[in-house]
């Protein structure tokens, strides 16, 4: 019974410490760009979880990087000099008494550890260990004028020169006001959305136009703003001309089902020019409005999609655009989605490994177009949900974050992969 009351308390010690990390990442999530619709979890991670959770090459940088910078911005500061080196002295004292007295207590197979808090205490002294070890590195050739480190992950090295860098540091003597950043204080520009019911292409442009607003151009590129209005709304009117394209090359596609997979196969591949091509005409339209050339916009593309935080706004952008603007139908409840993603996922990956295999090295984009068109095709002739309908679906009951379908999608994803690598290994190295 003593056992069992011990066990419990560190659970609810550990639940306590999870659930304040959770509020913490979920609050660092709102200001961070991340995907709005990301895949639940995968389980396996618990399977090996320590090495999953230990700090990629490039993420030691922060814990390298930053305290080498810090001693360097306060060297002329002898106070602040001081503080450093004592606070250096007594936190490498402290740690290795307490690793000291850990060791001793294991050592002795003492009742009175607690494992938990054991194990959370050594993990914090680890990392204040990475901290230290980085500060006593030192590099032949530094001294008073210049500093150096390696970059961890990459092949590159960082010089600093001292005298430029005290240069650019000021020591005040008064606080500066810190705060946790807001979803607020990152939130960025709000673009309406436009209703496709009943609106004509020339109402759409002429709305877009108003909400896109005047462009600011940089260097003969637009600006991150401009260019993500811009970028939303072409979108929105290729979706509005392709609405009318989607719905007849699902019925184009359905008449080949099951029945010829070269013609079904051929029948989405010209479906996808088409989609293409009504994309390129919107564009032109579009860009001849707003006075911009697509070399203009395309430029811009590639330089914007550097930047991770961008690219991530641009992928959430993406995904919003994808939704239908049509609503789920009652009939299709979120278990009833869920039953129906399945079946049409497993439907539509057999039928691949035993059709279209040979497509995954000839054209290895094609596949999960070719799995998803094939999915939504098997609802289509099956259950008599259309495209649109089904997909909205999925949006409105976030059936790719379900534990459960994730599961069952990367279960089946590696399964092909498997077969892909035995029929053909260069493809997979």
């Amino acid at each position: 019974m003593q056992r069992k009351a011990t066990i419990g308390k560190q659970y609810e010690k550990l639940g306590k410490r999870i659930t304040s990390a959770l509020e913490q990442v979920n609050k660092l999530t709102e200001t961070t760009p991340t995907p709005a619709y990301a895949a639940a979890p995968d389980p396996s991670i618990l399977k090996q979880l320590l090495p999953e959770c230990e700090d990629s090459d490039f993420w030691q940088n922060f814990k390298k990087a930053a305290p080498i910078m810090f001693c360097v911005a306060i060297e002329e500061d002898q106070n602040l000099k001081t503080m450093r080196d004592m606070s250096f002295i007594e936190e490498l004292l402290k740690t290795k008494s307490i690793l000291q007295l850990l060791n001793n207590k294991l050592s002795e197979g003492a009742a009175d550890v607690d494992i938990i808090e054991y194990a959370m205490a050594t993990k914090m002294l680890e990392h204040k260990l990475a901290v230290l070890t980085a500060l006593n590195v030192s590099v032949d050739g530094d001294g008073d004028e210049k500093v150096s480190f390696n970059v961890f992950g990459t092949n590159k090295s960082i010089v600093i020169d001292k005298a430029k860098l005290r240069e650019a540091i000021s020591i005040q003597d008064a606080p500066v006001v810190e705060k946790q950043a807001t979803a607020e204080d990152v939130k960025g520009r709000e673009l309406v959305n436009i209703s496709l019911d009943g609106i004509s292409e020339e109402d759409f442009i002429e709305k877009a136009i108003a909400a896109i607003g005047p462009l600011k151009k940089n260097k003969g590129m637009l600006d991150k703003d401009s260019f993500i209005a811009v970028f939303k709304y072409v979108g929105d009117f290729a979706k509005l001309k392709n609405r009318d394209l989607k719905a007849q090359a699902q019925e184009k596609r359905c008449e080949h089902f099951q029945k010829d997979s070269k013609a079904y196969l051929t029948s989405l591949k010209l479906n996808i020019m088409e989609e293409e091509k009504a994309y390129e005409s919107s564009s032109v339209v579009m860009f001849d409005k707003l006075c911009i050339t697509p070399e203009m916009f395309e430029r811009t593309q590639q330089t914007l999609m550097n930047d991770p935080y961008v690219s991530m706004e641009l992928f959430n952008l993406g995904i919003s655009m994808e939704q239908p603007a049509t609503a789920s139908p009652e009939e299709l409840t979120k278990d009833r989605t869920i039953e129906l993603v399945k079946a049409s996922n497993d439907f539509a990956f057999d039928l691949f490994k035993n059709e279209y295999l040979d497509q995954m090295a000839q054209d290895p984009m094609m596949m999960p177009v070719l799995i998803s068109a094939i999915a939504h095709d098997w609802v289509k002739v099956n259950h008599g949900f259309g495209e649109e309908a089904f997909k909205a679906s999925l949006f409105a009951h976030k059936i790719y974050e379900n534990p459960a379908v994730s599961e069952h999608m990367q279960q089946k994803q590696m399964e092909l992969l498997q077969m892909a690598a035995q029929q053909n290994p260069m493809m997979m190295a």
